[in-house]
């Protein structure tokens, strides 16, 4: 076992207040290294111990693979080289005070390896002297030579990953897919080639994996190719890799049988033992695949989407699924890590991944509006809207995601196309390999119809995404009034259905609400009376919804 991942899997002993890579809040990397270690590089982070009363984390302990830092109020910040000391002691006497009574002396002493001590008792307040003393020792103990007091970055998307470790991991989704029929299907097909897209393979590799896809007869087996992940991911990142891999084989499984259990699949039941993944993790690896799919199912917005990731991170820690396990592919709904990363920033829900500064130094969505401007918007029903920016967001990536499979898919297509015109020309001998390689182009040809129909299903629901499901009427009388405008009304009026909602209170009344069954088209055409309009504008929003008011009430006074 490496020191980081003895630190990672012993350092809890010294308190409730102790957090573990990948799962340590933003806020307390920030306030850490603010306070403890300024200068670290925070990928390099183990570990921290929050000994502060408000939970700043600016003192305590932080641990790297090299070094020890503490702050402690009176003794001040201290950085100590692990690989220096020889060994932690533990020291407790009675002391006689004045007034006759005995008190315990508690005490910690670094002895170093050049004959040195050090009495850190001060630096460490707040944490049980017995139990860090045991781990220190255990750390020195664990570590054969000082080669082994390292620090790596602890936990990288898989797009970062080596390329070696990339094809092992997707020949292991292809192997799943080839175990029922020895075959992979269009849809299946769309799936690895979405998979490959968000973790970033270029054109030479895609290339092996192309032809590892298309024959399944030079398979490599699951064991050797768990062996070489074992053997070349980084140890402290192998956990969190191997939980992904479990989750893009259980999302393709449930592509064609959600009504079924992931036990009922051999493939995956055999994987998980091998993996030594616990069947609570896998159930939570589950649930989170369905929590993505509920997203765009359920046409959740920003505050259900906030509410499910919290709920989501705050299983993670109980169950041993850390959630970077989750994303380290990126979403199964096509979004990439770097996408899913940067939402979650504009969720306010920054660095919950854990995943490296050098991916996820990207720009975020900014969500605009406070203070009167907001409540406008929210007498206006606009608030709602602007409720959405996170749904829009990630559709807009999978459309991106969906468009590159899809030239992917050509680029496939266009391959075996000209392989199956080297074996015409070759005659009746290749008679069998044409029906093959034929067989192979229709497959890729419903591959692409999959993807080109993901992409019009995003493409139609961002379009919804920026609709208002309720129609004030109020306000869309007022905006086109006169006859110039009556053929907008009409086109909106015929967007919308009247619809009885019942309330949380069990009120039930009348609403006019959008007729999503309408074409993709239509909606953009919806969207851009909308706009012109000003449906979408605060000032003009509310205007018209004020003066709608104003003469409804004229009405009712005047009979």
């Amino acid at each position: 076992m490496s020191v980081e991942k003895y630190i990672k899997e012993n350092v809890k002993i010294l308190g409730d207040k102790v957090f573990i890579a990948p799962d340590i809040p933003e806020k307390k990397i920030n306030g850490a290294i603010s306070g403890m270690a300024q200068g670290l590089n925070p990928d390099y982070v183990l570990a921290i111990v929050d000994t502060t009363i408000f939970g700043s984390a600016k003192e305590g302990c932080l641990f790297t693979g090299e070094y020890l830092y503490t702050n402690a109020l009176g003794a001040g910040t201290d950085k100590i080289q692990l690989s220096t000391i020889s060994k932690a002691e533990y020291i407790c006497t009675e002391v006689k005070k004045d007034n006759g009574k005995i008190e315990e002396k508690k005490e910690v002493i670094f002895h170093f390896k050049n004959g040195e001590s050090k009495n850190i008792t001060d630096n460490i307040r707040g944490i049980s002297y017995e139990k860090f003393t045991e781990l220190i020792n255990g750390i020195v103990e664990q570590a054969q030579d000082e080669s082994d007091f390292v620090s790596t970055s602890q936990t990288c998307p898989l797009s970062m990953m080596d390329i070696g470790i990339k094809k092992a991991y997707i020949k292991l989704v292809c192997n799943f897919t080839f175990s029922d029929d020895n075959e992979i299907d269009a849809e299946e097909y769309a799936e690895i080639i979405s998979l490959i897209v968000r973790i970033e393979m270029d054109a030479d590799d895609r290339l092996e994996i192309r032809g590892y896809m298309t024959d399944h007869t030079n398979v490599e087996s699951n064991e050797e190719l768990l062996s070489y992940l074992s053997e070349n991911v980084e140890e402290v990142s192998y956990d969190v890799v191997k939980k992904s891999l479990l989750k893009d084989i259980i999302y393709i499984f449930r592509k064609k049988n959600k009504e079924l259990s992931w036990k009922e699949n051999q493939f995956i039941v055999k994987l998980h033992n091998d993996l030594e993944i616990d069947e609570e993790q896998v159930e939570y690896i589950v649930a989170a695949i369905k929590n993505d799919e509920e997203i765009l199912a359920q046409r959740k917005n920003d505050t259900e989407i906030t509410k499910s990731m919290k709920d989501l991170a705050s299983k993670a820690t109980a169950v041993g699924v850390p959630l970077a396990a989750v994303y380290l592919s990126g979403s199964v709904m096509g979004v990439s890590a770097a996408g899913i990363t940067s939402g979650l920033a504009s969720l306010g829900m920054g660095g919950i991944l854990g995943f490296s500064s050098m991916f996820t130094g990207i720009g975020v969505a900014v969500l605009l509006g406070v203070g009167t401007y907001k409540g406008v918007k929210k007498i206006t029903g606009l608030s709602d809207l602007e409720n959405n920016k996170q749904r829009e967001m990630m559709l807009q990536a999978i459309i991106r995601n969906s468009q590159r499979s899809l030239n992917y898919l050509i680029e496939d297509v266009n391959e075996i196309t000209r392989r199956l015109q080297i074996e015409i020309e070759k005659g009746l001998e290749s008679e069998v390999k044409i029906k093959k390689i034929s067989a192979m182009i229709s497959m890729l040809t419903k591959g692409a119809q999959v993807t080109s129909d993901r992409i019009q299903y995003a493409e139609t629901e961002k379009i919804i995404s920026k609709l208002p499901e309720k129609l004030d009427l109020t306000r869309v009388t007022e905006l086109t009034e006169g006859a110039t405008k009556e053929k907008i009304r009409d086109l909106i009026l015929s967007c919308y259905l009247e619809k009885e909602i019942t309330n949380e209170e069990g009120i039930t009344s009348d609403y006019m609400v959008l007729d999503d069954t309408i074409p993709c088209n239509k909606l953009q055409e919806l969207h851009d009376a909308f706009e012109g309009i000003g449906y979408f504008n605060v000032g003009d929003a509310a205007i018209a919804s004020v003066k709608g008011a104003a003469k409804s009430f004229m009405k009712s006074i005047m009979g």
